[in-house]
Parts: C-alpha cells; structure tokens; sequence
C-alpha cells in the first residue's frame, strides 16, 4: 500500500470529504483545495499486495485486466485517514495514503509545480554566479546538495578549490555520480599537445556548442576540470541554452518552430576509428510545449536532409538561434584555476573557450550520465529530508 496518514517533518494535509461522480471522485482537502480523480487511474494505482506496485516493478496489475469504465462500489475515509475504494466489478478493496494522492493530484496547478522550474540566465548571471568548494561538498551532504541544485537550477555550478592534477577531475564529477561514456576516452584531455585532433585541441576559439551532439543521447552533465590555466586568454564561456530558445521563441515564433519539428543530422567521422551520426531537433519540447532540450552544434551540422521548400526557411532559423547563441550579452566568460572545475548540463548549456597560445594550457573533461545525476539529486533530497525536490519531474533532455 502507498505510504499512508503523515510524512515525519512535514505538516500533514488529509482527507476532508469523498464525492462519487460518475467517472470518478471529487476529493476536498483540510487547506481548501479540490481534487478529482478518475475511477481508471484509481484502479490502475491500486499497490496493494496482489496488485504489485510500480515502484519495485514487481506489478502484477495490468490496465486491461478491468473495464475502463470500472466504478466504486463504495468509497470512503478510513480511520487512518486513508482513502479507501472498493471496487463494483469484483469486491476488490484498495487503499490510498493521504499524502501519496495528494502528491499525484493532476489538476493543472499540481502538475505545473510539480515539474522542476529551471532559472533561465544571461551574461549577468556573472554578478552572482552558483559556486561551491569542493573540500566543503565532498565532506558534508547539505553542501553537496547545494551543488546538485545549483547545477540543477541553472544548468551548471563552479567548483573551486579541488584536487591538483591530472585525473583529478574524476574526483569531482563523483560529486555528482560515477564516470560515463563518450566518443573518445573516459576522461579526455584538452590540450594543443594532445595527439586526438578536434577542434578543442587548438589554440583557436571554440564557439560555444552541444558536446558530441552527433550522439542519439549526448553525455548528461560534463565535468570540466583545469590542470594548468593558460597564461593568456582560454576562458570558458557558457550560454543557456534555454534562455536563448526563449529569446528565438519571442522574437521569431516561426523559426522556433522549425528548430523543434525538424531534425539537423550531426556527424563525426574519423576514417577508420569513429562514425558517429544522429538525427534528432534543435530544440527539444515535452508534451506540454516547454523546452527541455537544446542539441547545438554548428561545426558539426551536417548536410540538411529536408524537403526543398523548408531549407532556406531552416537556413534562416538556424542563423537566428546562432544569434542569440552568439550575442555576448548571453555569454559567461571565466577562468579556471588549477583545481577548479565547471559542471554543466549538456542537454541545455552551451560550452565554449576563447583563443589563448600558451601550449601548456591543460584542461580535462569527462561526464556523468543525466540519470545518475537525476538519482542522487532524488536520493540526497530523500536523506535531508527535502521530499518535494525529491518527487520533481525532471526533463529526460535531447535523448
């Protein structure tokens, strides 16, 4: 059965009166709000014992298994203070926890607040930018957790005073989870004496862009840790990515569409030892509109594959999100000292650097998969006790 009656620390919101409809049931609440739910997803979220429950996968229930117009045969508020059903169909008797319905109320406000609302930025963000110390994060969890919600909330964190050295970015990004995977090696070294010619390689700039946007799911959060700063020049520069979707969307609603219903192929190829293509939107929605992904890669865009009257139309939408992308007043620009690192979310931030021509500049990144971030975002809030953070809806991204 669903967690029943009160959440430790938390003031309790309970069950004022039941009122059968005919498809389903109108809930009052002790504070004043109204809730309806449908007879079908009642039935379907019975977790008792022979039902099985979808937390565990251990389910046995299927939505087939009853009529999609099953009815209460009774419905009441037991001395718990749970709500309790049994079902007209067949006697079955289910139970749910106060807390657990109100959690999952679908009425339009409780859907909005209960997806995660993330803080669009610009280049002023630099008056105020999110910022941890690593000694701090690695030895007490509410500092962590600080990190895990600047980089949440804004799509990346800076983290200063961290381990000195090669490899020690690792340290870092175990802040946030264990390594992933990406095109080249698990920590991948930035530097112009590297023998792996990419454009991040070079002293020339790197216009800010998705890293491996020519994956089907492009690493989650990258971890980009400094080894030895340039002498000259080699900041890093971010952009929000949804902040400038935004900024598209305001100013040319036509183009914004474009970006989101048609795909831009993006490749890398090396000869004889890398091929990788996908095919997938610029711009991201969920099922209610609202950006949740941006897959932004100008020096790998390849060839458009659309039908002849959309090119030029998706030429001109492609120059304009470059604009925005590329307009310095959406741009941070910083620096990173040996034993800083930048975590940032692949999925809606932009990376970059500007020129430098010290050969000794040595930076390293690596990534953490969105799911292991998303996880121990969840796991942590669980052990603070921060309930509602942890039951926030997280967008899955560009994937």
């Amino acid at each position: 059965m669903q967690d029943v009656a009160t959440i430790k620390g938390h003031a309790v919101i309970e069950i004022y009166d039941v009122q059968q409809q005919e498809n389903g049931l109108d809930i009052s609440w002790t504070d004043g709000h109204e809730s309806f739910f449908h007879s079908i997803w009642l039935r379907d979220c019975c977790y008792c014992d022979i039902c099985g429950d979808t937390y565990s996968s251990k389910r046995f229930f299927t939505p087939a298994d009853v009529p999609i117009d099953v009815t209460p045969s009774t419905a009441r508020i037991d001395e718990q203070g749970n709500l309790e059903i049994i079902w007209q169909s067949d006697g079955h008797r289910s139970y749910y926890g106060a807390n657990w319905l109100r959690r999952h109320c679908y009425d339009d406000e409780s859907r909005r607040l209960r997806f995660h609302q993330p803080c669009y930025w610009n280049a002023k963000i630099a008056c105020e930018l999110p910022v941890v110390g690593f000694p701090e994060a690695n030895a007490d969890d509410k500092i962590r957790f600080q990190l895990l919600s600047y980089l949440h909330d804004y799509g990346f964190v800076i983290v200063r005073d961290g381990p000195l050295g090669p490899g020690a970015v690792e340290r870092v990004a175990q802040l946030v989870g264990n390594l992933g995977e990406s095109a080249y090696t698990r920590i991948f070294d930035l530097t112009p004496s590297s023998k792996t010619r990419t454009m991040g390689n070079t002293f020339k700039e790197v216009p800010p862009h998705t890293d491996e946007a020519f994956r089907y799911s492009p690493p989650g959060v990258n971890v980009l840790g400094c080894v030895r700063p340039a002498d000259d020049g080699g900041e890093s520069i971010l952009v929000d990515g949804f902040h400038a979707a935004a900024e598209l969307l305001a100013a040319d609603t036509k183009s914004f569409d474009l970006l989101c219903s048609h795909a831009q192929d993006f490749n890398r190829i090396h000869p004889n030892s890398l091929d990788q293509r996908s095919r997938q939107p610029m711009i991201v929605l969920d099922d209610r509109g609202v950006v949740v992904g941006v897959r932004f890669h100008t020096r790998a865009a390849g060839p458009l594959n659309l039908p002849k009257e959309i090119v030029k139309p998706y030429y001109i939408a492609h120059r304009r999100l470059c604009e925005h992308i590329f307009d310095i007043g959406n741009q941070l620009r910083f620096r990173l000292e040996a034993g800083d690192a930048v975590l940032f979310d692949n999925h809606r931030v932009l990376h970059g650097r500007s020129t430098f021509s010290d050969p000794r500049r040595h930076l390293q990144i690596c990534n953490v998969a969105r799911e292991t971030f998303h996880e121990q975002f969840r796991l942590l809030a669980n052990k603070l006790g921060f309930s509602d953070q942890a039951n926030q809806v997280f967008a899955a991204g560009v994937c």
